[in-house]
């Protein structure tokens, strides 16, 4: 850390404000995001720009607080681009050197099909595609599958990007459909699935090829997510379900400090940006395309586990994501509070899935019961319409959950999957819906990975 913070005048990042609400400190990009801090982290905001050590003189003259906890500040600061270096203003936000070194032989390189998914994307595919043709790795096509957007992202792909092979849908496949229909169109032996609000670091593929073949039993890598607007923060790095709640992803709203590059497993990888093994998908299976969107990939997941494959991260690989783009907010909480009964109906047994059902089926009455409340009847009328979604393909669902126990391999349990969730702390602040960098997250999450 101290290495890191020596040697020159520390500045503001210029896309950030500090401003105060009821007592409340913030740190607001320019696009609107907010990041929630305390006293203690307004002061060292407002002591800059200084060196490290004038920022701690600075900030114990104002506040009663150890040299530590502020240089743990200043660092944490600079990981998440909050803080940069003098004349660093183009600076991302801070990596360790142990993360550069790549080896590469192209001679060894094996086709990777790139599959991204638009739908009424023309704001952000020609980011993705570009960031795709930037890879260092050298060996890869790109498929484009269009769920018949209504704007002008085909024609943008097909004018833009011809060597793209263009593929559009006469009517919505949603994602799980359409990612389907791509992998049966795809020639690679490895596969990666794509959000079209995502960007890729120029490594990224590389990297998720290098840990992809470096056990033949993995199925699917997961590369580190981090929200485009907020690049020092983590979005995901693969994500978990637990018996309440929405599925949620590993590590949210963290500051990136290479904490999970030693990270082995993880249960479940967001197929916003995923790296599988053909030879995973023929022996597990497509993913179900009756899911629509959301959940589809935690199905998958659970069922390559299941088969007997391995799910890992990748921390080094990094995608970067515009949170929350693609779906509108009533059109999200159908597919979620639907798919999450799908999936506990189609893959758990016994108390597992008893134990699910009671509590999510009473968080939804809940929830609706709390909405209508409020007087807000489109969405409560979202979890009305997706029981009777799901009651209608319950048929189907029984008939597909037989097909997944018949692939499980013996003496593998959905329990086991679970167990794997990684336990964290969760740096998001749970009333706001935001990050969080004040003295009691330093000292119970960051303080113990910077020793």
């Amino acid at each position: 850390m101290k290495m890191f913070l020596e040697g020159g005048r520390l500045n503001r990042s210029g896309d950030f404000r500090l401003i105060s609400e009821n007592g409340a400190f913030f740190l607001v990009h320019r696009s609107g995001k907010r990041i929630l801090t305390d006293k203690i982290g307004r002061a060292v905001w407002e002591a800059l720009p200084q060196t490290s050590l004038e920022v701690v003189k600075d900030v114990q003259s104002k506040c009663l607080v150890s040299a530590r906890l502020v240089q743990e500040f200043l660092y944490i600061f600079l990981c998440s681009g909050l803080v940069r270096k003098q004349n660093s203003e183009n600076q991302k936000p801070l990596v360790k050197e142990k993360n550069r070194g790549v080896e590469r032989n192209h001679a060894q390189e094996e086709l990777v099909s790139v599959i991204v998914i638009t739908y009424n994307g023309a704001k952000y595919i020609r980011r993705c595609l570009e960031s795709i043709q930037r890879q260092t790795y050298s060996r890869i096509e790109i498929i484009a599958v269009d769920n018949d957007s209504s704007d002008n992202t085909a024609d943008l792909i097909r004018k833009s990007f011809p060597d793209v092979h263009l593929f559009r849908m006469k009517k919505n496949r949603h994602y799980a459909g359409g990612i389907n229909f791509g992998i049966r169109k795809a020639g690679g032996r490895f596969i990666m699935l794509l959000n079209q609000d995502t960007e890729l670091d120029r490594e990224c593929i590389h990297r998720l090829y290098q840990k992809a073949r470096s056990d033949s039993r993995i199925g699917a890598v997961a590369p580190l997510m981090k929200f485009m607007e907020l690049p020092g923060f983590i979005n995901g790095l693969g994500n978990q379900i637990n018996n309440h709640g929405w599925g949620t992803d590993n590590f949210i709203y963290c500051v990136d400090i290479g904490q999970f590059e030693d990270l082995a497993e993880i249960p479940s990888a967001c197929f916003g940006a995923v790296f599988l093994s053909r030879e995973a998908l023929e022996s597990v299976g497509l993913p179900d395309k009756g899911y629509g969107s959301f959940y589809e990939d935690v199905d998958w997941s659970l069922r390559c586990w299941l088969r007997g494959w391995k799910i890992v991260p990748e921390a080094r690989a990094v995608v970067y994501h515009e949170f929350g783009a693609s779906y509108s907010s009533g059109k999200k909480l159908f597919f979620v509070v639907r798919n999450r009964l799908r999936l506990v109906l189609k893959i758990f047994r016994g108390r597992v899935m008893l134990g699910f059902l009671k509590n999510y089926m009473r968080e939804d009455l809940r929830n609706s019961l709390s909405l209508l409340r409020r007087g807000d009847f489109r969405a409560a009328f979202c979890y009305g319409k997706a029981y009777f979604s799901l009651a209608l393909r319950l048929p189907g669902i029984f008939l597909k959950r037989i097909v997944s126990m018949r692939r499980k391999i013996k003496g593998m349990r959905e329990r086991d999957v679970l167990q794997k969730n990684p336990s964290f702390y969760c740096c998001l602040h749970a009333g706001l819906d935001m990050p969080e960098i004040d003295a009691a997250v330093i000292r119970r999450y960051y303080r113990w990975l910077m020793l």
